[in-house]
């Protein structure tokens, strides 16, 4: 039995000292290559892909293991998931479509010549690593010949525009089921990908700069429709969402809100609906006639681990993974704010939250009631179907009495909504209480998770590999959504910090014990709380330079000086009065007083650019350590040096056990200087045995490292 254990783990050392070897040449051939990086690290996590077939799918009462049937049957289940609404309603719905908005003259928008030079700049940053669309037409052979090509490309661009036709072979697309989370066997818990020809997502990416340009230019869009949009983003969304929520908790008003979720929003779309909101919003007859064609006679077929199903008819729904998909959503969508009657709306994509505050909890829900039917008849005038399922409401309230039971919010059709105390909005998680204590419990979870994955698998990285694997997958995981719950208390934030030490371990193979002020100085990173510092002083800034939505921007101003003085030629913000300590937390309030602040050292005069901005800011922020040790590093190890060494000398003839001891009283900066000169002292004058029978290997481990690190 023990021969058979020393071969089993001799076995199991060599297997992991091959794979680690492999691994490492690997990653070091990798260079540049980017694609090649990411498939050696998923092929390292050795599982399925989310884009691969299930094993098996259910149809109807029966689960089919076979693949062309599992294919077809995506298929049929993609090209009619735009059904849904008909299928929830067999009779006809009486009620009309949103109100359009009144623009006095309107100019008529009329597609422009697209100029070679534009294609051939889109040519030229084509990923060569994208798939290819069924015709076959590879990115990589565009991007190579661009120079030759681009011309009679930029032709065929501009002959579809005189005869309103675009080639059939660019309106077939190649759909990938990509499975979003819960049962494998159902259908519909898989997100059609389409994968169109690349000369096409070429042309509608020149056809959208002309849309978009000219929605933005007229102001088309909702002031709080940020999906989609330059400058727009999840995280302003949700700034202003939060901002108003706190307000409303500052005046101690009550606030409700119910987040809308669509069943299927862009396999939705009606075609003859789009068509009529492109028409009112000043189209010309030949644009129309284009965007008709654009939707007319396009085919799907699915494409899955080599198999291929038979083609089938779309007749509805914009393509997700096309260029001007996400826009005509926000297009088609986009007169639902109208509908907001006397609640808050914000649209993002296909969600939507609608919200609202008073200080009498019956007048908010009966407010938030007539709201929500209001939104619903728009909705039914679009043909997009409520999931009620995932349709959800929430009461934020810090100290107002509430009652056990609380008012139903219904629908049409008389379902109740059910009330939550957490939701995930636009990728960040909501409590009721604004504690931020789920979203940062999710994020903790999620990156222990993959730092779960890498110490494992530690002995296969090199150096460059690891520093760029936490620097890509995981610092872009606290990064995101960090100016919105910066907010939460110092306790749920310093969990965060833990687990950023424990990325910077895995980069640098500093041992436990090292100070985390230490580990931000071997990395060259700051920590988190002046990540999350610099993030929102950037935010701050582009707010005054008007790069930011204006429901941001109309939240600051620029104060005016009553007198002169030496400050006074600081640009300064006004700062809004405020009831409490949520108050100060609203993005109103907090960013006047956070560039207040940062005015007293920064002094600045007029506007400058972004990016001088940045650099004058990197030079100001000082990185935030709230330990009460010193910081060690390697000039301060000198300066102590002596006064350690007489402590030594002091405590040398003691016992070595008493010695060790005794170490363990003195302050961190000498204690780490003092080991090192204790390991010297048991191995001359006590011997190697002598020594490592007092200490631990783990420890003794610990205390080489910092001797290689710090000397």
């Amino acid at each position: 039995m023990q021969l058979f254990r020393e071969a089993r783990n001799h076995y199991t050392q060599a297997v992991r000292k091959a794979k680690a070897s492999f691994f490492k040449q690997k990653f070091a051939s990798c260079n540049t290559n980017s694609k090649k990086f990411w498939d050696t690290v998923k092929s390292m996590e050795n599982k399925n892909t989310s884009s691969q077939l299930p094993t098996a799918l259910k149809i109807g009462n029966t689960v089919t293991t076979d693949k062309s049937t599992i294919i077809e049957n995506f298929n049929k289940h993609f090209s009619t998931a735009g059904h849904a609404f008909h299928l929830a309603t067999p009779t006809p719905v009486n009620s009309t479509a949103p109100p359009t908005t009144t623009r006095p003259s309107l100019p008529h928008f009329s597609f422009s010549q697209i100029c070679s030079a534009d294609v051939l700049n889109e040519l030229q940053n084509l990923d060569p690593y994208k798939s290819a669309g069924l015709d076959n037409l590879d990115p990589f052979f565009l991007k190579l010949s661009a120079k030759i090509v681009a011309t009679p490309i930029t032709s065929l661009f501009n002959l579809s525009f005189v005869s309103s036709e675009i080639p059939k072979d660019w309106k077939a697309a190649a759909v990938i089921p990509l499975f979003k989370g819960g049962d494998t066997l159902d259908p519909n818990c898989y997100r059609p990908i389409s994968i169109l020809p690349c000369l096409s997502k070429v042309f509608e990416s020149q056809v959208n700069k002309q849309i978009t340009d000219h929605f933005e230019s007229h102001h088309t869009f909702s002031a709080m429709q940020s999906g989609f949009r330059a400058g727009h983003g999840c995280t302003s969304a949700t700034l202003k969402v939060l901002n108003d929520i706190l307000t409303a908790i500052d005046k101690k008003h009550y606030c409700a809100a119910v987040f809308n979720d669509l069943a299927k929003a862009f396999d939705s779309v009606n075609h003859h609906i789009l068509i009529g909101r492109l028409d009112s919003l000043g189209f010309s007859n030949d644009c129309l006639a284009w965007f008709t064609n654009y939707f007319s006679d396009r085919v799907q077929c699915v494409k899955s681990e080599g198999l291929l199903s038979g083609p089938l008819a779309v007749s509805m729904g914009v393509p997700q993974g096309s260029i001007l998909g996400p826009t005509l959503l926000s297009v088609y969508i986009n007169e639902v704010a109208l509908a907001a009657g006397e609640s808050l709306i914000h649209l993002y994509a296909d969600d939507t939250i609608l919200y609202t505050s008073g200080p009498s909890l019956d007048t908010v829900l009966t407010t938030l009631q007539a709201s929500f039917n209001a939104i619903q008849l728009s909705f039914r005038g679009l043909q997009l179907l409520l999931n009620t399922s995932k349709t959800k409401c929430m009461l934020f309230n810090r100290s107002l009495p509430v009652p056990t039971r609380l008012s139903n919010i219904t629908t049409l059709d008389g379902s109740d909504l059910e009330y939550v105390d957490n939701y995930k909005y636009l990728g960040v998680w909501l409590d009721c209480k604004l504690s931020f204590q789920t979203h940062i419990k999710h994020l903790q979870s999620k990156v222990k998770s993959r730092i779960g994955f890498l110490f494992c698998n530690k002995a296969s990285f090199t150096h460059a590999a690891k520093h760029t694997l936490v620097k890509l997958t995981i610092l872009p995981i606290l990064d995101f959504g960090d100016v919105i719950y910066k907010i939460a208390s110092n306790t749920l934030l310093n969990k965060l910090d833990a687990v950023y030490h424990s990325a910077i371990r895995f980069v640098t193979k500093a041992p436990y014990t090292t100070h985390h002020c230490d580990l931000y100085a071997l990395v060259g990173w700051p920590s988190l709380h002046t990540r999350r510092q610099t993030h929102w002083l950037h935010v701050i800034y582009k707010t005054l330079l008007g790069k930011v939505p204006p429901y941001l921007s109309s939240l600051v101003t620029i104060a005016s000086p009553t007198c002169s003085t030496r400050s006074s030629r600081y640009i300064s913000l006004v700062t809004p009065k405020t009831n409490s300590f949520f108050g100060r937390l609203s993005f109103q309030f907090s960013a006047a007083n956070d560039w207040n602040e940062l005015q007293k050292s920064l002094k600045l005069e007029t506007l400058i650019s972004l990016t001088s901005f940045k650099h004058q800011l990197s030079e100001q922020l000082t990185d935030y350590c709230t330990c009460t040790q010193p910081t060690y590093n390697l000039a301060q190890t000198t300066t102590s040096f002596p006064t350690v060494f007489y402590l030594f000398i002091y405590f040398a003839p003691l016992h070595p056990i008493i010695f060790i001891s005794t170490l363990h009283i003195l302050p961190l900066q000498i204690y780490h200087s003092s080991v090192l000169l204790a390991i010297l002292y048991l191995l001359c004058h006590h011997g190697l045995f002598a020594f490592t029978s007092l200490i631990s290997p783990h420890l003794l481990t610990s205390y080489i490292d910092l001797f290689i690190l710090y000397y």
